[in-house]
């Protein structure tokens, strides 16, 4: 993504910060939408008490509000591109490890069990699709368990010129090839979007 781009998107969150302030809104979402987003990523993540996980665009960390509300204890990493939703989130949890990071720039040097990306790559920008493989391959890379995808659904008929929709079978291929031949799949919990786990391969059966 280009740094025009990478402007567009931090401008984007401010503005919703601004507007909507400590809310799911800031962010994008309704209430009860990110809850249940935050669902199907466990249902289909399992069990994560006690890992070291990464919230990659965790924005202000209300995975980590999710996880601690329902008495989860993990490890929490966020990193986030916008400067302005990561000082919330510190301001919040204290007790959290929370990073403004550009993986672009910033590669990381540590692994973690598992990484979730919840609706982080749902906003239309330039050069978005490069972005995606290029960034999931990298994460994958730092994944123990694995890692947990979600995006917006291309068959969805009615799409928001504002956002960006991905064909899920381009990225059941995308991860099939790239990542891991073991990929779980979900596109049965939300209307129009899907979830994705790609265990890691330190973790797959061995076929000889």
């Amino acid at each position: 993504m280009d740094e025009l781009s990478k402007e567009y998107v931090i401008s984007f969150f401010d503005k919703q910060l601004s507007m909507y302030g400590d809310r799911p809104e800031a962010v994008r979402w309704t209430p009860g939408g990110q809850i249940l987003h935050y669902e199907c990523m466990l249902e289909i993540a399992g069990d994560v008490e006690g890992m070291k996980i990464l919230d990659y665009g965790c924005g202000k960390a209300d995975l980590y509000k999710f996880l601690r509300d329902r008495n989860i204890p993990v490890r929490y990493t966020g990193c986030d591109i916008n400067d302005k939703l990561i000082s919330l989130a510190r301001s919040k949890y204290p007790e959290c490890d929370l990073r403004v990071l550009d993986i672009e720039k910033d590669p990381l040097i540590e692994d973690f069990d598992l990484v979730f990306l919840c609706g982080v790559f749902n906003l239309k920008v330039q050069g978005i699709d490069d972005t995606i493989k290029n960034t999931l391959i990298e994460l994958f890379r730092h994944c123990r368990k694995g890692l947990v995808f979600n995006a917006l659904s291309a068959h969805n008929p009615r799409k928001d010129f504002e956002l960006h929709y991905i064909n899920p079978q381009d990225m059941f291929d995308f991860a099939v090839k790239n990542l891991s031949p073991f990929v779980s799949f979900g596109h049965d919990r939300i209307p129009y979007d899907f979830t994705m786990f790609v265990p890691s391969k330190r973790t797959g059966i061995q076929i000889e």
